[in-house]
This record gives structure tokens, sequence and C-alpha cells, in this order.
């Protein structure tokens, strides 16, 4: 395995601010609401144009795998991508990231891919080069890989979002990525600038841990 130039901490903060990004806009478009989710410790992307991928952001590891339909080989073992990683990184690829990307090849349901890296909070790597990666799948997480600001212009434009928007998106960012606690609060005044059908942004919303007020009251006592 080889190391790829992704930084992954940008790397985690720049998914999180598209998952709260899409989940502050998707009352506005719910026929995207597919895009982004959060499904504990795995993120999941879906471009509707034949690119998918799952990041598996563990305690330890950092786990990522693309399909790209348009890529793939599905004669080829997706734990090959994983050559020269480590038997924990292999398991958790297993049980998290790979059980996002499964396919029915000829009866058999397995995990096909088109592209991968893993590592450390301090480093990724990858049997592929960055370029490899990026032209078989890894696109899809351009904006993610953005410093935060040239991410967000990126997003404005996507969703055409306004400022008030933007301004809570990056209150609840830095609420996400300061705090350690496992819900996090939604201000009534948070809430109200959630526009469209703000249910499905709720939704979207507690997959990252956000709740309104009256349902956290029942865990403050174990939240410290």
């Amino acid at each position: 395995m080889m190391k790829i130039g992704i930084d992954p901490k940008q790397l985690y903060e720049g998914c999180v601010q598209a998952a709260i990004t899409h989940a502050v806009a998707v009352g506005i478009y719910p026929e995207l609401n597919y895009e982004h989710s959060w499904d504990g410790i795995n993120y999941c992307m879906n471009n509707s144009q034949g690119c998918r991928a799952a990041i598996t952001f563990h305690n330890d590891y950092i786990i990522a795998v693309f399909q790209d339909i348009h890529k793939v080989d599905r004669n080829i073992d997706a734990l090959s991508f994983f050559d020269g990683a480590s038997e924990e990184i292999i398991q958790i690829a297993k049980s998290e990231a790979l059980q996002y990307v499964l396919e029915d090849i000829e009866g058999i349901t397995k995990p096909v891919i088109s592209s991968a890296f893993c590592g450390t909070w301090e480093q990724l790597k990858s049997i592929q080069s960055l370029d490899e990666i990026i032209e078989s799948g890894g696109y899809i997480i351009h904006s993610q890989l953005l410093p935060y600001h040239v991410a967000m212009d990126e997003w404005r434009d996507y969703y055409n979002l306004d400022t008030h928007q933007i301004t809570l998106i990056s209150k609840l960012f830095n609420k996400k990525i300061n705090s350690h606690k496992e819900r996090l609060i939604l201000e009534d005044d948070e809430i109200q600038l959630l526009y469209g059908d703000f249910e499905e942004c709720l939704v979207s919303l507690a997959e990252l841990k956000f709740f309104k007020k009256q349902e956290t009251s029942s865990f403050s006592n174990c939240v410290k």
C-alpha cells in the first residue's frame, strides 16, 4: 500500500459539513434525500449517476470504498483492494463499509467496488494512487476534500442556499466537530431556519445525533 494525499481530519470534517448541509437543504429538495446519509459510524453518498461511496469513521481506523458502475470489474474480489492492510481494518471493512456496496452477482451477494483507501486518523493508504482513486469513484467526495469555505461555496451553489442557511450550517458544524456528546441539542431558532419539509431535515439531522430539546431531555442525566 502507498500513502495518499488525503488528510484524515479534513476528510472527516468535509463529510460532516456535507451531511449537515444536505440535512439543512433536504426539506426543500426531499427528492435528494438519498444523496447523503450517516448510519452509525458510516457516511454514505449516492450521486444517482452510478457512483456511490461509504466511509467508515471507526475510533481507530478510516475505511473508504467507492463503487462506480462504469469502472467496476465484478470479477475482482473487493478485499483485494485491501492487500497489505491490517487484519483489524479488513474485518471492519467487511462488517461496515463494504456492506453498503453489495451487489447480486449470479445469485451471490457480495461487495463490488472500483476503488478504496484505508488507514488511521494519522495516515491513509491505498493500493491505488490518489489519481486512480479519484478516476474510479473517488470524485464523488471532491467537495468533502476542499477547505471549509471553498466547499461551502460549492454547496451554496448546488442547493441555492441563502445567508441564513449558511450561518446555520456553520453553527451546527462547529457544534458537531467540537462536541463529544452523543446527543446534540437543536435550539428553537435553529429549527426555525429549516425550510420546506423541516421534518425531512430533522430525520437527516438525527442521523448526525442532532435532536430537538424534548427528544434529548430524557437523556440529559446520561450526557456529560
